[in-house]
């Protein structure tokens, strides 16, 4: 039982209340919060590299700012990016990054996500207090118990110029402040093992043993998962209870091993309590070993409705599923202030949004929407700006509009855009599956005339549809399905790590009929009603089109 419940939430409360009347009083009037945060950003970086190239000392207003900084990408920023990984000082904002953050690039080279010192105390350390508070007001129980906290490595490593890289969920899990520690009974060492079965392994024998009451993982498979290898070794988790070991099937290093077991010691009552739940109810759910979890905060919306139906019936009927916010390794961009929401509030107290409508995505000059000019029900691709170096940055996500927080818009999260899939939040892009496919073929020696692949949901795999040249042997192809699969690993850091950890299965290759492309194209005009209306994307999530591909196949393989 963590100590001191009272006191969290009295301290929650005294940082949080204020935050929250502050946010309140800025979405009474949405137009005027966005110019102040407009300013301020324009002031912060006006010294910089790139506020200098972009004559920030003349921008008085959105129109000057839209005429000097033109929407972009990563691609267009990673110069600035690099100069800052190097340790060049004031090149998107004062100074040098406090750290970099990790995610994957349209490239085969990762995205470097710069943050400045302010974007991180405001828009990290400020917006969890906020979080916490109305999450602890909502569900005043979360802190009766531990907590289970799926983060990334803190420190994965650092850069030639000494800065820091990696992970900023483990950043923050580091920087709780002291008064919330103890409710954290997993070692941050866990988080640094390497091996995902290891880890899932360490998280779920210190958790297991505990009553958890507030789980915190955005990725509901990955939840999906760690019930999975919970109930795949229940009884050497229960025998480590038992006898207050750590196994020795797990791959860990010497060091993090000893600092692990330093925590543990013998726990039989417990491990009687699990072994009496596995033969009563046949299986493990958290609703048998964590009755009294309070709230879990996951994703809700987009593709991960998909997988919150598989944990139907996992939990407590008292636990509550909260949505997490809409948040990127780019920007925490939103928050959830209530349990019922599956939308995010846009923090526009802090971040400066744009928008466009996805039905004027891809025209050469498509009309820009402020935050206080969208319409509820309406689908907009989302440009952001931060104190953290992103200028007119485009997200390629799409959101809609719930309805509002005063008259701070409500999104919630659709789908990424044009050319980009997302299983579990690996963010796969169609030049890097072009680039896999077309170097395996290199590098095999075979060659393919058309080839086309689609995220597949329901089965957590991608689908890999090629219309060969000739025909080839069956060895052949499960060659290259593998060695799509090891340059797809190679070229996006998250889908290796979400390959690793499981919750993306091996993709399947599907081996298309003679003329398979020409039959979808005419079908699909058909179906548009003229040719102007086919546009070819390689990598896509479309059942129907899926479906479509599915019956010109003539041969399936799989890893």
């Amino acid at each position: 039982m963590a100590k001191n419940v009272w006191l969290k939430k009295f301290l929650l409360t005294m940082v949080g209340k204020p935050m929250y009347s502050k946010m309140e009083k800025a979405a009474k009037n949405c137009k005027l919060s966005q110019e102040t945060v407009l300013k301020e950003i324009i002031e912060y970086g006006k010294n910089t590299a790139f506020g200098r190239e972009h004559n920030f000392v003349q921008i008085g207003n959105y129109l000057d700012y839209q005429k000097n900084v033109p929407i972009c990408t990563y691609e267009d920023l990673r110069p600035y990016m690099e100069r800052c990984v190097k340790g060049e000082e004031n090149v998107l904002f004062p100074g040098k990054p406090v750290m970099l953050a990790t995610t994957s690039g349209t490239t085969k080279e990762p995205k470097w996500i710069p943050i400045s010192e302010k974007y991180f105390d405001e828009c990290y350390k400020g917006l969890s207090k906020l979080w916490l508070y109305s999450c602890v007001k909502d569900n005043p129980h979360i802190f009766d118990g531990h907590d289970l906290s799926i983060v990334g490595k803190a420190v994965e490593g650092y850069t030639e110029s000494g800065i820091m890289y990696g992970s900023m969920s483990g950043h923050q899990y580091t920087q709780i402040p002291g008064f919330m520690k103890d409710i954290h009974v997993v070692p941050y060492d866990a988080y640094e093992i390497d091996d995902y079965e290891s880890k899932y392994y360490c998280l779920i024998r210190f958790t297991i043993e505990h009553s958890i009451s507030y789980a915190i993982t955005p990725n509901p498979s990955t939840l999906l998962q760690i019930i999975k290898e919970i109930n795949a070794r229940s009884s050497e988790i229960i025998e480590d209870i038992e006898m207050g070991t750590l196994s020795r099937n797990i791959t860990i290093s010497a060091e993090i091993r000893k600092t692990l077991e330093s925590c543990l010691k013998p726990n039989p009552k417990r491990a009687a309590e699990l072994k009496k739940m596995l033969s009563q109810h046949g299986k493990l759910l958290p609703r048998h070993f964590w009755p009294e979890l309070a709230l879990v905060n996951i994703w809700r919306s987009g593709n991960n409705v998909q997988y919150l139906k598989q944990l139907d019936g996992a939990f407590a009927d008292k636990t509550v599923i909260r949505e997490f916010a809409y948040q990127a390794s780019e920007a925490r961009a939103g928050i959830v202030l209530d349990n019922d929401s599956l939308s995010s509030i846009m923090v526009c107290h802090m971040l400066y949004f744009e928008f466009i409508r996805e039905s004027d995505m891809g025209q050469p000059s498509p009309r820009i929407y402020q935050a206080w000019e969208l319409e509820k029900g309406g689908r907009y691709n989302i440009i952001i700006s931060t104190t953290s170096g992103l200028y007119r940055y485009n997200m390629n996500d799409i959101l809609e509009v719930d309805g509002f927080f005063h008259e701070f818009p409500k999104l919630r999260f659709v789908q990424k855009g044009a050319g980009v899939t997302s299983l579990t939040g690996e963010k796969l892009y169609e030049c890097q599956f072009i680039d896999a496919v077309s170097e395996a073929c290199q590098n095999l020696s075979m060659a393919a005339g058309f080839f086309i692949g689609f995220a597949d949901l329901s089965a957590s795999h991608y689908r890999i549809f090629v219309e060969f040249e000739k025909e080839y042997k069956d060895s052949d192809y499960k060659k290259f399905i593998e060695k799509t699969d090891e340059l797809l690993r190679r070229y996006n850091i998250e889908y290796e790590a979400k390959r690793a950890s499981k919750r993306i299965k091996s993709p399947v290759l599907h081996i298309l009929e003679y003329d398979a492309f020409q039959k979808f194209k005419i079908e699909t005009i058909r179906q548009a009603g003229r040719e102007g209306q086919f546009k070819l994307v390689h990598l896509l999530q479309d059942d129907n089109k899926m479906k479509m591909f599915g019956k010109l196949t003539i041969k399936t393989f799989e890893k």
